[in-house]
């Protein structure tokens, strides 16, 4: 559940940047085919960026890591009790819950819709106007386009406007932008508590009807047209699965269809795309680290994944301690920079023994705290000459310690299954 509600913050906070920019950037612009790919593509892209991994590199140097006082001695200690994490784990639920019932109440709203715009058209009766064939209603004032559909009502046959709705309708027909709204609508129902999700499916809507105003006022009287569609604006259809020439964004097409079209610097905003994106992949995306493991003699490196597992279980606290001292390093950009500190993790380990998540925030909860252990890396300079920068918020040697916790093998140890382990690296420099 976690996972999964935290995908979705992701998700909304690209589609909220994405629709960020479209509104500042394109929303005035007349580019309609450019801006039905872009709304389109842009909205898809916001649930596939936190999906993307991307790979890092993070260069380890050769350390020695030993315990801060006698490895005989009882190294698990309880430390503190309290119920945040079940009120957390309650709230989780809570919420992933609620997602959920919103997510059926659309969906169940969604197949409604289409069953009912179904149901107009198969009571409806074909017939050839010009080169279309349309489907005509018994209802008075009804012109939509359903899947590559086009319903008018049977009133409009003798309306002096009739070539104009007809046009306006064969847009959408031809263009398919049947399949952009029902794509939208999927997309908006998986994000349904997001506003900026309602306003990117609505934009992709307008921005549909902007594009059809434009090819039939190319072709016809202006004035003629808006006038048409203000006769027309007393139709009731309440559905999100058809185009309508009297939807209810009426002031904003007349406003868009009297706007001059000025795309001088049309092609500068485009370019602000490609960063737009970048941003979102550098800080939406998974990451991946492949170590590589620096001997520090000159004889060669290894690289492995980071938070790859090894097979042999953890039997005993002895080790525990042997797999931390083999496999934590000192991270070279570390060394370098003269980073030093103290890093503490909080480790949650399923009943079977396996790693859950690592923290970095200590939780209410009871948790057991294993030794400290002391990470030394070496530096070619004399002692007073190290210059040394302390903190507990280095990120690399943060990483370092994720990594080698997260690494760590099934325990099959019945005191710590189930358990949270605080973990405690400092990091010096010699």
């Amino acid at each position: 559940m976690e996972p999964t509600l935290y995908y979705l913050v992701k998700v909304s906070i690209a589609t909220a940047v994405f629709y960020g920019t479209y509104y500042f950037l394109f929303r005035k612009s007349k580019q309609f085919v450019f801006n039905r790919i872009y709304l389109v593509g842009s909205f898809l892209a916001a649930f596939l960026i936190p999906l993307i991994t991307i790979q890092t590199t993070s260069h380890l140097s050769q350390a020695t890591g030993y315990f801060s006082d006698n490895v005989a001695a009882e190294v698990l200690l309880p430390v503190t009790t309290g119920t945040g994490t079940k009120i957390y784990n309650g709230m989780t639920a809570f919420l992933f819950g609620l997602y959920l019932c919103g997510v059926l109440y659309f969906l169940v709203k969604l197949i409604y819709g289409y069953m009912a715009v179904s149901a107009i058209g198969k009571s409806c009766t074909r017939k050839n106007v010009g080169d279309l064939e349309v489907l005509v209603s018994e209802e008075d004032n009804r012109a939509f386009t359903f899947l590559d559909r086009i319903v008018i009502g049977k009133n409009l046959l003798n309306h002096p406007s009739l070539d104009m709705v007809l046009n306006h309708e064969a847009v959408h027909s031809r263009e398919q932008h049947f399949y952009d709204i029902i794509l939208a609508e999927l997309l908006l129902l998986l994000q349904w508590f997001n506003p900026f999700a309602w306003y990117h499916a609505q934009a992709i809507r307008s921005n549909l009807e902007f594009r059809a105003d434009d090819v039939v006022i190319r072709t016809s009287d202006k004035k003629g047209y808006q006038l048409t569609m203000l006769g027309m604006a007393l139709n009731n259809i309440h559905s999100p699965l058809f185009t309508a020439l009297n939807s209810s964004n009426l002031k904003k097409r007349i406003v868009m269809m009297n706007t001059k079209n000025q795309n001088r610097f049309a092609g500068i905003g485009r370019l602000a795309i490609i960063p737009v994106v970048a941003l979102l992949l550098v800080s939406l995306s998974g990451k991946e680290t492949i170590v590589i493991n620096d001997s520090g003699s000159g004889g060669g490196q290894t690289a492995d994944v980071g938070g790859e597992k090894q097979n042999d279980p953890i039997k005993s606290e002895e080790e525990m301690m042997k797999h931390l001292q083999r496999n934590l390093k000192y991270p070279k950009a570390a060394r370098s920079a003269g980073q030093v500190g103290s890093v503490s993790l909080y480790a949650l380990v399923n009943p079977d023994g396996t790693i859950k998540a690592v923290h970095e925030v200590q939780p209410d909860e009871q948790f057991v705290e294993f030794k400290d252990i002391v990470v030394i890396g070496y530096t070619g300079e004399e002692s007073e000459k190290i210059k040394k920068t302390k903190s507990a918020r280095h990120e690399s040697l943060l990483e370092e310690g994720k990594r080698v916790v997260a690494s760590m093998p099934t325990f099959e140890i019945p005191e710590l299954q189930g358990k949270v382990i605080k973990f405690v690296f400092t990091f010096d420099l010699r």
